[in-house]
């Protein structure tokens, strides 16, 4: 298979191409518009039958390229920058230069690494929801911004009044974005994931946005290992190491809102609490013991979504 790697950015790309072989073919340098991209794309399909097309996760900047190479029935496959980075760190010489990391995006993709998108991975729904986090955070800051004006600026109230004035649009622009997007995700799904405790409106929108066909994963711990809640690994010869730290390799909005989940899940479903308590007595801090939690909720949220019934809690 032939992969064609770009490092992309806002207004343009580097491009390489690899052989069958991981020989560094050919190198671009493309403005970053379909008018460009299109024949240039054109051209790689009709010259090899067997492409693939790789970038990193960069905002939204990857769309126009991605969104052209699903039109083309190009397979293309979108890396967290993570694994490229780690990949760079892992070569002798660690150069980071465009084309340079253009080569790592190939070969990163010719190891398999990635994650191949379809039409359903530029919803609508997702970038609501995540617009949403965005605003409500920003609402956060302006309330700690409150707090110290009112003390510095005590004799100003009409600042003051500017800044909650600010929040409160912030606030219903947060809600407004969150409602349209719940309006628009599967009724049935979402009330069915909503059967597993933890799991709110919100979060089940969430989970369908950026998780989208459950089918693609072969298990829960392949949902697990997406949202980057699987713990780094560390070998050497025969050893063997795992640690708290998490890989951290995918949605951020989505481990958050997981993480969140687990935390409320833990006070209410006895299960749950006991798994909780067992880590907190083995002597886990709080965070790892929830962390423990949240793999335990998206286990029982994959269950739930490939079977298509709803949870049931067990008997003892």
């Amino acid at each position: 298979m032939v992969v064609v790697g770009f490092d992309v950015g806002k207004d343009s790309l580097f491009g390489a191409r690899l052989d069958r072989s991981g020989v560094v073919k050919e190198h671009w340098e493309l403005a970053n518009t379909p008018a460009v991209l299109l024949p240039v794309l054109r051209g790689l399909r009709r010259k090899y039958k067997h492409l693939l097309v790789a970038s990193e996760a960069t905002a939204e900047y990857h769309r126009p390229l991605a969104q052209l190479c699903l039109t083309l029935n190009i397979p293309f496959s979108l890396l967290n920058p993570i694994t490229t980075k780690q990949f760079t760190r892992a070569t002798v010489r660690k150069r980071k230069t465009d084309k340079g990391d253009a080569e790592v995006i190939a070969r990163v993709a010719m190891q398999g690494q990635g994650t191949l998108v379809t039409k359903d991975t530029f919803n609508d729904i997702k970038p609501m929801l995540r617009t949403a986090v965005k605003l409500i955070q920003m609402s956060r800051m302006l309330t700690l911004m409150q707090y110290h004006v009112a003390d510095v600026l005590s004799n100003e109230p009409a600042l003051l009044q500017q800044l909650a004035t600010c929040q409160e649009a912030l606030d219903v622009a947060a809600a407004t974005f969150r409602s349209t997007a719940r309006q628009r995700v599967n009724p049935s799904l979402s009330k069915l994931l909503q059967t597993v405790p933890g799991i709110g409106p919100q979060t089940a929108a969430l989970l369908i946005a950026e998780l989208g066909d459950i089918t693609r994963f072969k298990n829960a711990n392949a949902v697990v290992a997406y949202m980057g809640f699987d713990p780094r690994v560390k070998q050497s010869g025969t050893s063997l190491k795992r640690n708290t730290h998490l890989t951290k390799r995918g949605s951020p909005y989505l481990r958050r809102a997981l993480y969140l989940a687990a935390a409320a899940a833990q006070r209410h479903d006895p299960e749950l609490q006991a798994t909780y308590d067992k880590k907190r007595a083995e002597g886990k801090r709080y965070r790892e013991a929830t962390i423990v939690v949240a793999r335990r909720v998206i286990t029982r949220v994959y269950a739930v979504w490939k079977r298509g019934t709803v949870y049931q809690k067990r008997i003892a």
